[in-house]
């Protein structure tokens, strides 16, 4: 039997945190803007989901909201369609996603705006097809030990690509990747009237795999974080190594 092709054109990235390890750069920037030799590092980032195919993107913001803002504007300079989600910058991951609630597309890309990794699309979504599931989350193998953490794996992924347990502690025996985010998400399992302010990985995803329905697309592609100054200054020498592109506006102004 044919599998129904699966289409994904959104991107919604998670950028409202304050990014407290990245100060001093961010007293002043959300933690998406902090500079990589000169251009942000939200730009390489977005030009990786355009190399994707991607052209709409939900930015959900919270602190210095504005400065995102007023980079993308409503993207038309870059060729895209850039729409906001405007919150607080005491706002967790679930809350950011339920208040963007009426401006998700039926299935879209998740995306934290700290990691870089280049999104293979097509292997996605047939990963996505073929596992049946409302949600995957990429996983890297992390082989060579070159995660954030070092050999320090918090996933279990059993052997028809479902993930049986997440341990942020990184102590549980079993665990064979690290989850690096790049969900590809079903609207449906967001419930719009969940309550408070909550974690989208605690709730919503724990949820999700406590009930058998989180599958993993597994990578070996090394993913890279600005998690920290020392991280930020780490992949701007990787950038340049790899000749990593970022995005211009049309006519390269």
């Amino acid at each position: 039997m044919m599998r129904q092709s699966i289409l994904v054109q959104q991107a919604v990235i998670f950028a409202g945190g304050r990014g407290e390890r990245l100060r001093p750069l961010t007293d002043e920037l959300p933690k998406p803007m902090a500079p990589v030799s000169g251009r942000p590092f939200a730009d390489y980032l977005v030009r990786s989901l355009v190399e994707a195919g991607i052209q709409r993107l939900l930015f959900l913001v919270g602190y210095r909201a504005d400065r995102i803002m007023d980079h993308y504007g409503d993207g038309k300079s870059f060729g895209l369609r850039i729409d906001y989600s405007v919150g607080t910058a005491e706002d967790l991951t679930g809350r950011r996603l339920l208040n963007a609630y009426p401006q998700l597309e039926d299935r879209f890309l998740l995306l934290y705006g700290d990691n870089y990794w280049p999104v293979p699309m097509a292997a996605m979504t047939e990963n996505y097809a073929r596992l049946g599931l409302p949600v995957t989350t990429t996983v890297f193998s992390n082989k060579q030990g070159t995660g954030e953490y070092g050999f320090g794996n918090n996933v279990v992924v059993g052997p028809r690509g479902i993930v049986k347990a997440y341990d942020k502690s990184r102590q549980a025996p079993g665990l064979n990747g690290i989850d690096i985010g790049f969900f590809l998400v079903d609207k449906s399992v967001i419930d719009p009237d969940e309550p408070g302010n909550f974690s989208f990985e605690e709730t919503i995803l724990a949820r999700v795999a406590a009930e058998g329905r989180l599958g993993a697309f597994m990578t070996d592609e090394q993913y890279y974080y600005i998690t920290s100054l020392e991280n930020l200054s780490g992949f701007e020498r990787i950038a340049r190594e790899k000749k990593f592109l970022w995005l211009e506006r049309k006519g390269g102004v």
